[in-house]
């Protein structure tokens, strides 16, 4: 008997006695270790196939968050864009729109001082703006409209001039659209004509650091880079010689200076014939700054001044002279 294995079986009828042999007990355990051992094996690879799953689901979702997230900084990119375009847009049709109607006002100027004639040959701009004198309110006026002077209240001299250089940072060569003014960190730096504070702030990749633009009259804009502070926001107005900022070293600057900017409509210019206009020689400007309508810009402060002094006379106020050359 010892060749086989008894299994008792008992309940309420009695008990029962199987006998088997040794080999089947062996067959059955080894059935039920296959058994347990393919369920363990499922068991872990249903595990296994869900853990993956998560992983291709976590990734999914990331790559999908990303993909939104690019998607919706895209959209705001092309948002901005199309306000830039608009704004560009209207801006240019506004300057278009006075240079368009400064050129128109030249001939009836001309006519209202006798010069004008059907027949009459072109003559240089420093003539045709000699035609109609302006009067020393006159010269006042384009003075305080048209950016000149110095950008600096105490001025220590030019460090570099508008031209081709040397990068100082990079070392290649690039056009330097400006002037850069000597300076101590938190000298005053003024407003050189009146005018709007069109933007205050640090404009991203400039390099210029805390940056002040001013839109003046006519078209002329004037740029005031690497200030170590802003004391005037955008939108508010400000007067010739009014102190907006302070001389510093922010953004790609190797030491303290201003960076001086004069624009006439998106032309940069060189701000040397309009540091050095003045009173004193105050035609100069019109035969060496090129690319300025400046006869009719004078025509226009021409015909502006004399509604000024009609309204002067009309109250009793008595003018300066007539002329003041």
């Amino acid at each position: 008997m010892k060749n086989y294995f008894t299994i008792t079986i008992s309940d309420v009828h009695g008990s029962r006695h199987y006998s088997f042999k040794q080999f089947i007990r062996k067959f059955f355990w080894i059935v039920l270790a296959l058994f347990i051992s393919l369920w363990i094996v499922g068991a872990i690879s249903i595990w296994w196939l869900n853990y993956e799953a998560g992983q291709v689901e976590n990734k999914h979702e990331v790559v999908v968050n990303a993909f939104v997230e690019d998607l919706k900084t895209t959209q705001l990119d092309y948002e901005a864009l199309l306000l830039e375009k608009a704004r560009l847009k209207e801006e240019l049709e506004v300057t278009s729109s006075q240079v368009s109607y400064l050129d128109q006002t030249l001939q009836g100027l001309e006519e209202l001082v006798g010069e004008a004639g059907m027949d009459s040959e072109p003559m240089p701009l420093a003539e045709r703006i000699k035609q109609v004198q302006l009067t020393s309110l006159g010269k006042d006026l384009m003075l305080s409209m048209i950016p000149n002077g110095h950008a600096v209240k105490d001025f220590k001299g030019i460090s570099s001039s508008y031209g081709y250089r040397k990068h100082p940072l990079t070392g290649k060569r690039h056009l330097h659209a400006g002037v850069d003014y000597r300076g101590k960190k938190g000298a005053p730096v003024i407003a050189t004509a009146d005018g709007v504070v069109n933007f205050s702030g640090v404009k991203k990749n400039s390099g210029f650091g805390n940056l002040i633009s001013i839109t003046h009259a006519n078209g002329f804009r004037t740029v005031y880079g690497h200030l170590s502070k802003r004391l005037v926001k955008t939108g508010q107005y400000v007067q010739k010689g009014e102190v907006i900022g302070e001389i510093g070293s922010t953004g790609r600057s190797t030491g303290n200076h201003l960076h001086y900017e004069v624009w006439f409509v998106f032309r940069r210019l060189n701000p040397k014939p309009f540091y050095n206009w003045s009173i004193q020689n105050y035609d100069d400007i019109f035969t060496s700054v090129k690319g300025v309508p400046w006869g009719s810009l004078s025509q226009a402060v021409a015909k502006r001044v004399r509604k000024m002094e009609k309204q002067l006379l009309l109250r009793g106020v008595p003018l300066r002279e007539k002329s003041a050359n």
